[in-house]
């Protein structure tokens, strides 16, 4: 009985391994452009592929300045804060010391 339900169980592994690397697979080949022919409209199609492909590619470089830029915007609050902070911290050092 545990050895058919370890089967089963290692059967179904299997398929859910193959599945997953063929979807993987298909994803990651899925936008290849490839020049299939020198006609006039293949030449047309693979131009069109590349053009996405560079506007894709141009998209997420914006998006990776965008948070680059994000990201030292924040850094420079972080510090700016921390000065206030200690600013702070400082006045009413000075202020518990005076009484």
């Amino acid at each position: 009985m545990t050895n058919t339900r370890l089967l089963e169980n290692k059967i179904y592994l299997c398929i859910f391994s193959f599945l997953f690397i063929i979807l993987k697979s298909n994803s990651i080949f899925s936008h290849e452009c490839i020049l299939k022919d020198t006609t006039p409209k293949e030449i047309t199609i693979y131009n069109s592929c590349l053009s996405q492909k560079n506007s894709k590619y141009n998209l997420d470089t914006k998006k990776v300045q965008k948070m680059e830029q994000k990201i030292k915007k924040l850094e420079n609050e972080n510090l700016l804060l921390k000065n206030k902070l200690l600013v702070f911290k400082k006045k009413i050092y000075n202020f518990l010391n005076s009484l």
